[in-house]
């Protein structure tokens, strides 16, 4: 396997555990163990963690080593700011530009994402550790096909490394009890109708649908913040 295989294959299981809260906040990457874990040399675990501290999921600290990243509430902040910005002109272009091929992507995935919202709405206990992480990962190919779809290379960037850092929160705020019955089909509802909107290339409804699911994720994000601490 060459080396550019096995850093892929690093910055993969080093991603997974961090976004599934195997490796917690404040979390040390102990290279040794990670090479360990994956059968690699140093280099492909190290190439790995300087690719996720480009995109913020990781902190060097000089003298010290690597940790997955902490947010604090104005950085959760800022993020959403900084989103805003960006993401709706990435919907509205999507709207325009999108794919065959991606829109029976985002399909599929939505009714894969209405399953299991269908399931975690049955279930009298809620959520479990299992359907959040599924959930994030739906999530995040849904708006990863979108960002893509908009055919602009630094808008691309730009707004998959915000993505990838509220993901990378979303996962460390640790409980499924995020899913809440009114979460799930709020979110369910208003990315069904963004689907729609992308089938009928209606760039200034997607536009405005996706400030709104943004300004609604802020608050869901910020309120379960302020009530876990």
């Amino acid at each position: 396997m060459s080396t550019v295989s096995l850093s892929e294959k690093a910055y993969d299981h080093i991603r997974q555990m961090v976004f599934t809260g195997k490796l917690a906040p404040g979390s040390r990457l102990v290279n040794r163990k990670l090479a360990d874990d994956l059968g690699t040399s140093f280099i492909p675990v190290r190439e790995a963690i300087s690719r996720l501290a480009s995109e913020g999921v990781v902190e060097q600290v000089a003298g010290a080593g690597a940790f997955v990243r902490k947010f604090d509430r104005q950085e959760i902040s800022e993020i959403y700011d900084v989103r805003e910005l960006f993401e709706p002109f990435s919907a509205g272009e999507a709207a325009r530009l999108i794919t065959s091929h991606e829109l029976s992507e985002l399909s599929a995935l939505m009714k894969e994402w209405s399953a299991l919202g269908e399931k975690i709405t049955a279930r009298k206990r809620g959520a479990t550790e299992a359907d959040l992480d599924r959930w994030l990962e739906i999530n995040e190919r849904f708006h990863s096909v979108m960002i893509t779809a908009s055919r602009n290379r630094v808008l691309s960037k730009i707004t998959n490394e915000l993505h990838v850092l509220t993901q990378c929160f979303a996962a460390h705020r640790g409980s499924p009890k995020l899913l809440s019955e009114k979460l799930v089909r709020s979110t369910l509802e208003s990315h069904s109708e963004l689907l729609q909107h992308f089938e009928t290339r209606n760039s200034a409804k997607a536009e405005s649908l996706v400030r709104d699911q943004l300004r609604f994720g802020r608050d869901t994000v910020l309120n379960f913040f302020d009530e876990s601490r």
